[in-house]
C-alpha cells in the first residue's frame, strides 16, 4: 500500500513536470530503480506509462495547438521517426549506464534556452539555421526513443530556436510530439523489452492527472519569465545530476 501511494504521488508530480518541461522519465527513473526494477525494464515501463501523461497534456494543450496543427504534425512525425530508430537501438543494446550522459545533454539544453535569441521571423532564417533546427528535432527524437531522460528540456531548447512562438505554444507542440514518439516506442517496447506491468496502472493514473495540470500551469505563468525559469532549472538539474554521476 505504501508503494502504491509513493508511485501515485511521484507519477502525479512527474506528470505535472512533464506538462511544463518534459521531466517524467528523469523523475520516475530513480523511483522505479528504488523499487528494485532493473534499469532497462524501468526505462521501458516509463515509456509505456507516459501515454497517460501524453493524453493529459494533449487534452490540456488543445487551446495552444488550435492554430498550429500542421506545424505540430510535421515536427511530431519527424521526431517520432527518429524515435523509432532510437527504440530499435535500445532493443539491441545491453548498455543501461545512462547516468554520465544525461547531465551533459541537460547542460546543453540549458545553454540553448538561456542564450539570447534574435527577433527574426521564421522565413528570414538562413537555410543552415533551419537545417540545424530540424536536425536537432531528429536527434532529440532518437534520444527519446533510446532513453528519454531530460528529453523534454532538449526538445524545448531546440523548439525555442526553431520556432518564433511563445513558450506555451512550442511547449504544446513538444507535448504532442513526445506523446506520439513515446506511443510508438511504447508499442515496440511492449513486445520486445522487459516491462514491469504491475506498476503501469498506477503510473497511468498519476501521469494523466499531472499531465493535464502541467499546461494549465504554463498558461498562467508570465511568458517572458517561464523560459528563463526553465533554463535556470535545467542548469541546476545538470549540476545535481553531474554530481551524482561523477562524484
Amino acid at each position: 500500500m505504501l508503494s502504491f501511494f509513493y508511485l501515485l504521488i511521484m507519477s502525479l508530480f512527474a506528470g505535472i513536470l512533464n506538462g511544463i518541461v518534459g521531466m517524467a522519465a528523469l523523475t520516475l527513473y530513480p523511483v522505479l530503480l528504488s523499487l528494485g526494477i532493473s534499469p532497462v525494464a524501468a526505462n521501458a515501463t516509463i515509456t509505456i506509462s507516459q501515454s497517460g501523461s501524453g493524453v493529459g497534456t494533449l487534452l490540456s494543450s488543445l487551446k495552444e495547438l488550435r492554430q498550429h496543427w500542421q506545424q505540430a504534425i510535421w515536427i511530431a512525425v519527424l521526431n517520432t521517426a527518429a524515435g523509432v530508430v532510437g527504440a530499435l537501438l535500445l532493443i539491441h543494446s545491453s548498455n543501461a549506464d545512462f547516468k554520465k550522459v544525461v547531465p551533459v545533454f541537460i547542460l546543453i539544453a540549458a545553454i540553448m534556452i538561456l542564450l539570447p535569441k534574435k527577433a527574426k521571423q521564421q522565413g528570414q532564417k538562413s537555410a543552415f539555421v533551419r537545417f540545424i533546427s530540424w536536425a536537432g528535432i531528429c536527434l532529440v527524437g532518437l534520444y527519446i526513443g533510446y532513453f528519454g531522460a531530460g528529453s523534454g528540456l532538449l526538445m524545448i531548447a531546440v523548439l525555442s530556436r526553431a520556432l518564433n512562438e511563445k513558450y506555451a505554444t512550442y511547449n504544446a507542440i513538444r507535448n504532442f510530439a513526445t506523446f506520439l514518439n513515446n506511443g510508438v516506442a511504447g508499442i515496440l517496447f511492449a513486445f520486445t523489452m522487459p516491462v514491469h506491468w504491475a506498476v503501469i496502472p498506477v503510473l497511468l493514473i498519476g501521469l494523466f492527472a499531472g499531465g493535464y495540470i502541467g499546461p494549465i500551469v504554463v498558461r498562467h505563468v508570465p511568458q517572458d519569465k517561464i523560459e528563463r525559469y526553465v533554463g535556470i532549472f535545467a542548469l541546476l538539474l545538470s549540476a545535481v545530476l553531474a554530481w551524482q554521476a561523477y562524484f
